[in-house]
């Protein structure tokens, strides 16, 4: 997996409010052969919690395939990945700080997830308060390989 270049934490609205982590990115195999990917999911580091985000789906947000069974060649296969939380989590908030998002594949013929990519960024008071509202926040990867929020 390539560094996204545009990271986002906002909510699913249906069939209720579920929170959200989005990734633009490269998904490529260093295999001739290709990786086939059973699924994914994505974990979301904060102070001293974990949230697992383990719905996978893929593509344009209007047309979303659900993630499973997935052929990844060599050259790769660019798409938005949409990761949302199970919606038994009833409890959980956007808190201002720092955060890691770690990304997992099962790979076919592999007993355990592969970790294929970790990327931080900081969650300003202000764009927290945005997420509160169920608002979004979108993260550009900037130059210097940091991420600079912005509220949508």
């Amino acid at each position: 997996m390539t560094t996204p270049t545009i990271i986002f934490f906002g909510f699913d609205q249906t069939p209720k409010t579920t929170p959200k982590v989005f990734l633009r990115t490269l998904l490529y195999s260093t295999s001739a052969r290709g990786q086939i990917v059973e699924g994914m999911y994505a974990t979301l580091h904060h102070e001293d919690t974990e949230r697992v985000f383990s719905f996978w789906g893929y593509g344009e947000a209007d047309k979303l395939t659900p993630g499973s069974g997935l052929y990844v060649s060599k050259t790769g296969m660019a798409a938005n990945h949409h990761f949302v939380m199970s919606m038994l989590a009833d409890d959980f908030e956007f808190k201002p700080g720092d955060y890691t998002i770690t990304v997992h594949a099962h790979l076919a013929h592999r007993p355990n997830a592969t970790e294929i990519g970790r990327f931080q960024l900081a969650l300003s008071g202000d764009l927290a308060a945005v997420l509160h509202d169920q608002g979004g926040v979108l993260f550009e990867r900037q130059i210097d390989g940091q991420y600079q929020g912005h509220a949508r």
